[in-house]
């Protein structure tokens, strides 16, 4: 299902693709990246795709969690763990081209953004902002999210490339090519 300019509140406007020079900014910060998604769903499990990635590579400052459909599970774990920033990184019908992919704050999603989620991001993104831990969103355009759907090969490229953004700027030691 595809959300209304109105439902996504000003993502669009905020939306750009984020190079590694972009994210400099989180390098050196203590950082939870938090994939989300159903991977039965086709490209609706790119953030958890993503996470499992990067789990094995995290260390130091880096939490990575692959929280699939319930990010609410680990609320406690990312309150107790205190990080500065948040990345939630999930598929997220914003109008664009096939696996483009936009950095915006979590903040600007509307309340009736479409999700598989039991519990939205945006309160999710409220309760940790409230305890000073900034929220960001890595937003990846889906082409398929039907029950059963494959990856598309737009989205599989993209997670990717996100994966290896993400290792130059947390400046982890480089992993294999994704099998996705």
């Amino acid at each position: 299902m595809q959300a209304k300019e109105e439902d996504l509140g000003s993502l669009n406007s905020h939306a750009h693709i984020p190079m590694p020079a972009d994210m400099q900014f989180l390098r050196g910060r203590k950082v939870a990246v938090i994939g989300v998604g159903n991977r039965m769903r086709g490209d609706d499990g790119v953030g958890s795709v993503i996470a499992e990635r990067l789990q094995g590579l995290a260390r130091g400052n880096l939490l990575v969690i692959d929280a699939e459909t319930v990010p609410e599970n680990y609320l406690g774990v990312l309150l107790d763990s205190k990080p500065e920033f948040v990345l939630f990184i999930d598929a997220v019908d914003f109008g664009g081209e096939a696996g483009e992919w936009a950095l915006v704050p979590l903040s600007v999603l509307g309340d009736k953004v479409p999700t598989t989620h039991t519990v939205s991001l945006k309160l999710l993104g409220q309760i940790l902002e409230s305890n000073s831990i900034e929220c960001l969103l890595l937003a990846i355009q889906p082409k398929q999210i039907g029950f059963g759907a494959p990856m598309s090969e737009e989205v599989a490229s993209a997670a990717e490339r996100i994966v290896q953004m993400l290792v130059q700027v947390f400046n982890l030691t480089a992993s294999r090519p994704a099998e996705i």
